[in-house]
């Protein structure tokens, strides 16, 4: 694939700008782009709909969360491609394409930070911004090679950024090396504690990918350094999709439900079928997961402290063929939404590295931290990123 044949699917024809940074700082000279999500003055946000596009407002401002990489030097060059009112893990959009995943052009870039991980991945900016709710900057991250965090949730601003699921959404951003994630970060969280991690293997979470991937997931694992083994689906991986499918679908109908369900609405049918879904979550499903997340999240957060971090496999499988059947992707979904719930669940900050490849396709390994351990938990990504090197 060419640079050009990249960038037309990555970036968002609305969103052609050009913001510079200021002239000097700890990011100066650098690049970097924005998912479709956030706002910028003089744009409009699309949302990755083509009805959302036409009605949205020219922005007045600038999200919040994209300040801090200006004013530290790096350029917005451009507004990037989302799944649907961010309602996907695999990067296709019916109204606009998929973009290309450089590094496994036939396969999909996983979303729903779609554009963002194919524009980094193909070199065409060095670092961008996307939103994770269930997994869509660390899935994207995974299936294209690259570093990639979810921020702790509330950590970062939001001001200024579509919501999908607020009591989940967290704002992240993709890098090709862990040392300039880090930098990214030290600009939001100052400099990390010059502490070595606790090291954690959730051996259970190996059992979920695919045989062939949890086994080299596992190998990778092993080669970070000395670990203790810990179980971390005690009730089963199933109670935590369980806890988590009602609060984040309860969330979306409650923030898009009645925009959806104007008359004429352009939607997509697998997102216009999510929708439906979650119009019959009930208010005593939510208030039942809500209790029951509280609970998860108080043993890890008892798990993890202020030291630890916890390994686990990204994805469940290898990124699913361009185009595969709607039915081969929701499989895919349930089976990875198992392994990024957790973070999500529990509001914890994750990185992605990437771990090699398998058949020549990057896969990717996690690295969980403690609650607003975001700077420590960069450094040792680095670190344990380096040695997978």
């Amino acid at each position: 694939m060419t640079p050009e044949q990249i960038r037309a699917s990555a970036f968002v024809a609305h969103g052609d700008i050009r913001i510079e940074g200021a002239p000097s700082g700890p990011l100066a000279g650098l690049t970097f782009a924005a998912k479709d999500l956030f706002d910028v003055a003089g744009t409009r946000s699309g949302w990755g709909n083509p009805d959302r596009l036409r009605d949205a407002p020219v922005s007045l401002t600038t999200a919040s969360a994209l300040l801090p990489a200006l004013d530290a030097g790096a350029t917005l060059i451009g507004k990037t491609h989302t799944d649907e009112i961010a309602s996907g893990l695999f990067g296709e959009n019916p109204h606009y394409g998929a973009p290309i995943n450089p590094r496994a052009p036939d396969r999909v870039p996983g979303g729903s930070s779609s554009g963002s991980a194919s524009a980094v991945a193909g070199g065409l900016c060095d670092f961008a911004f996307g939103t994770d709710t269930g997994g869509s900057v660390r899935v994207p991250s995974s299936f294209c090679g690259l570093y990639g965090i979810r921020t702790t949730h509330g950590r970062v601003s939001v001001a200024g950024v579509m919501p999908m699921a607020p009591s989940i959404d967290t704002v992240g951003w993709f890098a090709r090396d862990a040392a300039l994630l880090r930098r990214i970060g030290e600009v939001f969280f100052g400099p990390a504690p010059a502490t070595a991690p606790r090291l954690l293997i959730a051996e259970d979470a190996f059992e979920i990918p695919q045989p062939t991937l949890g086994a080299a997931l596992r190998d990778a694992a092993q080669g970070l350094g000395a670990a203790q083994s810990v179980t971390l689906y005690e009730e089963g991986a199933a109670h935590w999709l369980d806890t988590f499918r009602p609060l984040q679908l309860g969330e979306l109908w409650t923030t898009h439900g009645t925009w959806a369900r104007e008359p004429g609405r352009r939607l997509s049918p697998a997102v216009a079928d999510r929708l439906e879904l979650a119009a019959t979550v009930t208010p005593q499903a939510i208030a039942t997961a809500w209790r029951e997340r509280e609970r998860l999240t108080a043993r890890l957060h008892a798990l993890l402290g202020t030291d630890g971090v916890l390994i686990l496999p990204t994805a469940h499988d290898l990124p699913p063929l361009r185009d595969a059947p709607v039915s081969a992707q929701m499989a895919f979904r349930d089976r990875t939404l198992a392994l990024t719930c957790v973070a999500s669940l529990c509001r914890l900050p994750q990185v992605n590295i990437p771990a090699g490849t398998l058949d020549g396709i990057p896969i990717g390994l996690s690295l969980i931290g403690g609650s607003y351990q975001d700077a420590a938990l960069l450094a040792a990504a680095e670190t344990l990123g380096a040695r997978l090197a």
